[in-house]
């Protein structure tokens, strides 16, 4: 019936192999043998005037290692022929099944594939689904790879969307509220927001980025302290003629006062005024 499941099996088949015995005839009179020349040689010493001779003596010693050696190789390639030619004979068999496998074992993974793709589908509409109960955008969240198993219920997909919705929400609010706080900051101490806003996009603590304003603020204001001492001083030394002022010292222009009308945006004005704050130029609003 095509409801019968086949039941695969091997004909009744076995292997007759007779463990081979590998036996050393004399093997007395060869150990012997052995201990005799290693004794021979055992107490050389070594030194300029021997040096000859013990060459010799580990030449002579090394040929008999060697010659043991070769006899224990060719015994052995003698006793693993019959197993190698069985189990070329096994290997021939087995490819003949695989080739069979393969083509079956490259279906069933495709079909895998189409259904872990249908799968994702599923769980693509339901982060769109549940985003907006969550307050976030479906583009946020990231598709978790244990979501798409197979073994994976679709309550606990469910339950592993919630609960990143629930973190991706969570860390959008503190970037936003972190944001605001830093933006206020940097207003306050009239610095530029933008590149510390970057900062805080990067991962970067708010608190490390409030102690960063404050050294920057720090350093300008010692550069414009340093600068006005600078003014101060050479002032004792400029005459002012016109729009113009002349280092008496060097007779080079020292200073000059012209007028400008700029049209911008306000945020660009404000980078502007930032700008000449932080070098200490010296400007004034039209009619004050």
């Amino acid at each position: 019936m095509a409801n019968e499941v086949e039941l695969l099996q091997l004909p009744d088949y076995s292997i007759e192999y007779t463990p081979t015995q590998i036996k050393i005839h004399n093997l007395e009179g060869l150990q012997k043998a052995v201990n005799a020349y290693a004794n021979r040689y055992a107490n050389v010493i070594v030194t300029d005037d021997t040096e000859k001779s013990a060459k010799d003596s580990r030449a002579k010693l090394n040929k008999l290692s060697n010659a043991l050696d070769e006899k224990r190789r060719d015994i052995h390639r003698d006793y693993n022929k019959p197993y190698d030619e069985f189990a070329d004979t096994i290997k021939q068999l087995r490819s003949v099944l695989q080739n069979t496998i393969d083509p079956i074992d490259d279906g069933l993974k495709e079909l895998d594939g189409q259904h872990r793709e249908q799968r994702k589908e599923h769980v693509q509409a339901l982060i769109t689904e549940m985003a907006p109960n969550y307050g976030v955008s479906a583009s946020d969240i990231e598709i978790d790879p244990k979501w798409l198993n197979k073994t994976t219920s679709k309550k606990a997909v469910t339950e592993g969307v919630a609960v990143v919705m629930k973190q991706v929400k969570q860390a959008q609010d503190k970037f936003e509220s972190d944001s605001l706080a830093l933006t206020k900051y940097a207003e306050v101490n009239k610095v530029d927001a933008a590149p510390w806003i970057d900062q805080l996009k990067q991962g970067q603590d708010l608190d490390y980025l409030f102690k960063a304003i404050d050294n920057q603020v720090n350093l300008r204001k010692q550069k414009q302290k340093e600068l006005e001492a600078q003014a101060a001083e050479a002032k004792t030394h400029q005459a002012t003629k016109g729009d113009t002022t002349i280092d008496t010292t060097t007779g080079e222009i020292a200073e000059h006062s012209v007028t400008l009308q700029i049209t911008t945006t306000i945020e660009e004005m404000k980078l502007l005024k930032n700008f000449m704050d932080q070098r200490g130029i010296k400007y004034q609003r039209a009619g004050a």
